[in-house]
């Protein structure tokens, strides 16, 4: 049967020539349109829609998600990302973090430009190269000259210039080397066992830093040196290795290296291609990848990994005298190799009943009898080499791994890394360390979750979980899809950051982000107020009239009491465009419209209102006039009621409101309110059972909120507070207005508006003194279309549960 292949993309002819001169004339046929094909060469990256239709049948170049690879600034982050969880698993140990020594800083914009702007200062002498992400053939690189003119717009990234590079005959090389990625499940990489090392057409010259032709290998570059004899010139491999052989040099051990790079750099990428495939649908098994990837050689024969380029370019760059020759007969091979490596000119072999384990065992080694010139490094003859560097394989790369290995290998165990759990009515509640989430798992989930953190391995995780299937059920269950579940979602665990390999440490890796602060000039001081939340004391100013009419109300009632010794300045600059904040010289927030001042402002307090060990809760707090030592905790956490059934209740109990609660570090310290002006979505606003009046502002772009001052005289006030109040919008279930819920469930509701110091996420022992606060409270569901029901229930003839309820 005839088959029809198309190319498109970007493309040139000579993008296109050797592939479609590579396939079988009697078995090819080229199609008329971008719907008509069984095999798609395309130059670039196609939409997500190319995906949704391939499958061992119908193939295409590329794999979903290799922009982790081929966008430089995502490239870093991948093995910068690696690199971090294998230091943290190694614990200095083993030297897995050593292998990993192979990339250049990287410094990100805007982000990190205030982190690259401190290190050009501590590192005076130290070079950097300026590079556009995502871009190729050498357009916009250029050495830094100075660091402050570095541009800060997000298309932008500053990299560590690689100081003393081997240089041949002289001159600065780059090695090219041609890299397939055949599968992702299970991950299989090929290394072309030919490529090239691209010279630059001018002698290396350290001090002359504005000649790019003596610094910069790429042959779009180089080819408008007027001056070279030969501006490119491309060295293939084996003359690139006799030579370094004739000077004396081992060539196999830098090959060992490179190949290890290579393997290490594509596995650091191949959670994210998986999660991408998954989300544009494509079945894996018809995508693939041709990357072209330039390795730097420096004076000790080390090799940096500097780029990974998508689509690499076929076209014949050098001239017949200056090896284009071999080039074209270099590249003519490669894709000639990967189109048999692929399976494109063959037929698909298939043995009838053989079990899904034996079918990728089997198509491994019939890849592998296809490769060619290519060299397999993943998976590799020696699996225990690589699968540390996994966050945990799927079960497709340990089958294969085992297979290799001869079934030699020890089965990995996880422990918990960033995540707490607990259990409550038989599920597991897991709670992200890093991020603040809560998540519930479900009961079989619960189970892999329990065994695994329990040290018991995968495999036999799923050997339990199939012998208590077949136990309660009449079928014979699918030992397969059970095995596959449990090493996907100890995978996908691991991947979120919440296990890691057993052999970790107890301390987790930092994470590497920088944020960068622009230095902006003092203002004018018309208006200052001195705030207090909770222990942050700060003085804001502005100088515009506009803000003061915009906030200054939702201000009077954190206005402080007292005049500390020492407060932070908070500022609020009229900029172009907009508005920045900035507190004691740093720029929180930029480019604020005035409708998201205040909401920024509101952000700053609470981020800085936790000392070491606190606990700040955004909630409702309803309080007593009569008795100032009492109040209810109301959670506001649903977005479509906000502070509006807290308002409501403060209305009927004739009680005053205030917004956010400081839980202090040191045990038996009384609780004491912030103060933050109420929070209701802005239709809420005019809502008869919500009081006051309200001020319309948006924290971001598209989302609308209103804000009313807090009552005067809550803030900073201790409170003693033994009742948790969960709004929810129905009651029918709770017919009377309240019902009784676990902690678990009220760690849900709250967990959301919970933060310590500087913002950030409860860590452990947070989560903890949380939940062991709400042991000790009364906590209920309440139904805001009841509230009624819910007054009486709380007030009653005598007042009694009411008093309760305010901790009388």
């Amino acid at each position: 049967m005839t088959r029809h292949y198309w190319m498109g993309g970007n493309r040139t002819y000579e993008q296109d020539r050797f592939f479609e001169s590579s396939l079988d004339k009697d078995r090819w046929q080229k199609g008329d349109s971008p719907d008509d094909w069984d095999a798609c060469w395309y130059t670039g990256m196609p939409d997500p829609e190319f995906f949704r239709y391939v499958g061992p049948e119908r193939k295409i170049n590329h794999i979903p998600g290799n922009n982790a690879l081929t966008v430089k600034s995502r490239l870093y982050q991948s093995l910068l990302t690696l690199r971090d969880r294998v230091s943290l698993q190694d614990n200095g140990h083993d030297g897995l973090a050593e292998r990993l020594q192979f990339f250049p800083r990287v410094y990100s914009m805007p982000g990190d430009y205030h982190a690259f702007q401190q290190e050009a200062l501590d590192e005076p002498s130290k070079r950097w190269i300026l590079k556009p992400k995502n871009a190729a053939r050498g357009k916009g690189i250029q050495l830094v000259k100075d660091p402050a003119d570095v541009p800060m717009d997000s298309s932008w990234m500053v990299q560590e210039y690689i100081e003393n590079p081997h240089t041949m005959h002289g001159r600065k090389y780059v090695l090219r080397l041609y890299v397939a990625v055949t599968s992702i499940a299970p991950l299989r990489v090929y290394l072309y066992r030919q490529g090239f090392a691209k010279l630059a057409s001018a002698p290396y010259d350290e001090e002359n830093a504005d000649n790019p032709y003596s610094y910069l290998t790429n042959p779009d570059v180089n080819a408008l040196n007027l001056d070279a004899d030969v501006p490119v010139e491309f060295v293939d491999l084996d003359r690139y290795r006799a030579w370094l052989r004739e000077q004396g040099h081992d060539d196999e051990a830098l090959f060992a290296r490179v190949e290890d790079m290579v393997a290490l750099t594509c596995l650091s990428a191949v959670e994210s291609m998986r999660e991408r495939s998954r989300v544009v649908g494509a079945d894996t098994r018809g995508c693939y990848e041709l990357l072209g990837i330039d390795c730097l050689v420096d004076s000790k024969l080390k090799p940096w990994v500097l780029e990974c380029n998508l689509s690499p370019s076929l076209e014949v760059c050098a001239g017949p005298e200056s090896g284009g020759d071999i080039e074209e007969g270099v590249k003519g091979s490669l894709v000639s190799d990967l189109v048999s490596l692929v399976g494109l000119n063959g037929k698909r072999e298939t043995v009838p009943g053989a079990s899904v384990e034996q079918r990728l065992i089997l198509e491994t080694e019939n890849e592998q009898a296809r490769a060619g010139n290519f060299k397999r490094l993943l998976p590799s003859e020696n699996p225990a080499a690589y699968l540390p560097f996994y966050t945990l394989p799927r079960l497709e790369d340990w089958v294969v791994a085992k297979a290799l290995s001869g079934n030699g290998l020890t089965q990995p165990t996880l422990q918990r890394r960033r995540a707490e759990d607990m259990i409550s009515e038989d599920r597991v509640y897991v709670y992200d360390t890093r991020l603040g989430h809560l998540s519930v798992l479900n009961e079989t989930a619960s189970l892999i979750w329990l065994m695994a953190t329990d040290g018991i391995p995968p495999d036999d995780i799923a050997d339990a979980l199939t012998q208590s299937a077949r136990q309660n059920s009449v079928a014979e269950p699918d030992a397969w899809a059970i095995r596959r579940d449990v090493w996907n979602s100890l995978a996908d665990w691991a991947n979120n950051g919440f296990l890691v390999h057993a052999n970790a440490g107890d301390t987790s890796a930092s994470d590497l982000t920088s944020t960068g602060n622009i230095p902006l000039p003092q203002v004018s001081e018309p208006y200052s107020s001195v705030l207090e939340c909770g222990g942050f004391h700060v003085e804001l100013f502005t100088d515009s009239p506009a803000v003061v009419g915009r906030i200054g109300s939702l201000l009077v009632p954190l206005e402080s009491k007292s005049s500390p010794g020492s407060r932070s300045r908070l500022e609020v600059v009229r900029d172009t465009p907009g508005y920045t904040l900035i507190l004691d010289g740093k720029v929180m927030q930029s480019r604020l419209a005035l409708s998201r001042v205040a909401p920024a402002i509101m952000v700053c307090l609470t981020g800085h209102a936790a000392d070491e060990g606190d606990i700040i809760i955004d909630a409702g707090l309803v309080t007593r006039p009569e008795d100032p030592s009492s109040a209810v905790l109301v959670a506001n956490g649903d977005p479509g009621l906000g502070d509006g059934p807290a308002l409501a209740l403060a209305k009927h109990l004739d009680a005053n409101f205030g917004r956010a609660l400081r839980i202090p570090a040191e045990p038996g310290t009384a609780m004491s309110a912030l103060g933050l002006p109420a929070q209701v979505p802005s239709a809420k606003a005019g809502d008869p059972e919500v009081p006051g009046r309200f001020s319309l502002h948006s924290p971001t772009e598209g989302h609308e909120i209103a804000l009313q001052p807090a009552s005067l005289g809550v803030a900073a006030q201790e409170y003693r507070i033994t009742t948790v109040l969960i709004p929810v919008p129905t009651s029918d279930q709770h017919e009377n207005g309240l019902q009784a819920v676990s902690v678990s469930e009220a760690l849900r509701y709250l967990i959301p508006g919970c933060c310590g110091p500087q913002g950030r996420p409860l860590d452990t022992a947070g989560f903890s003194r949380l939940a062991e606060w709400l042991e000790t409270a009364d906590r209920y569901l309440v139904a805001t279309d009841n509230l009624d029901a819910v007054v009486h229930q709380l007030s009653g003839a005598d007042r009694s549960e009411v008093d309760q309820a305010f901790g009388q």
